[in-house]
C-alpha cells in the first residue's frame, strides 16, 4: 500500500495530514516565523503593497521533512504564478530535491482562506480518489 500525504501550503503556513483524511484528523502545522517588520515595510514599499517574494528554502525544508515518507504527495494552495505557494514549492521541489519532486501526483488551486477544515479534508479526498 503507498503512504498518500495531502499538504495544504500558503507562503509561510502549512498543514500536512500525514496520517489520513478521515473527518477530525489534525494535521501537523508548519509556520515560517515573521521576517523582520522594517524589512517587511522595506518589501512592501517596493512591490507597491504587493510583496510576492517566494518562500525561504528553510519553509519548504521544514515542510518537506514532513513529508519524506510519501510515495505520493497531493498539495493544495491558493494564488497563480509568483504568488502561487504550491508553485514555488514545487519549483524548489524540481529544483533542490528533483527525485522527490516526482512523487507529487495532483496539485490545485482552492481558497483555502475560506475552506473549512473539513471542506479542505473533502478535497483531499476527492483529489486522492481520482484517477
Amino acid at each position: 500500500m503507498t503512504k498518500k500525504i495531502f499538504v495544504a501550503i500558503s507562503k509561510n503556513h502549512a498543514r500536512v495530514w500525514a496520517h489520513g483524511l478521515e473527518p477530525h484528523t489534525k494535521p501537523e502545522i508548519v509556520d515560517e516565523p515573521n521576517i523582520n517588520a522594517e524589512y517587511q515595510t522595506i518589501l512592501n514599499k517596493f512591490f507597491n503593497g504587493r510583496n510576492r517574494s517566494l518562500m525561504s528554502a528553510a519553509f519548504a525544508e521544514r515542510v518537506l521533512a514532513l513529508v519524506q515518507q510519501a510515495d505520493e504527495l497531493f498539495l493544495v494552495g491558493a494564488g497563480k504564478g509568483k504568488a502561487s505557494a504550491v508553485g514555488n514549492f514545487v519549483a524548489y521541489l524540481r529544483k533542490q530535491h528533483p527525485h522527490f519532486a516526482e512523487k507529487v501526483r495532483r496539485i490545485e488551486t482552492v481558497d483555502l482562506e475560506n475552506l473549512s477544515e473539513g471542506e479542505l479534508l473533502a478535497a483531499g479526498r476527492k483529489m486522492m480518489l481520482r484517477p
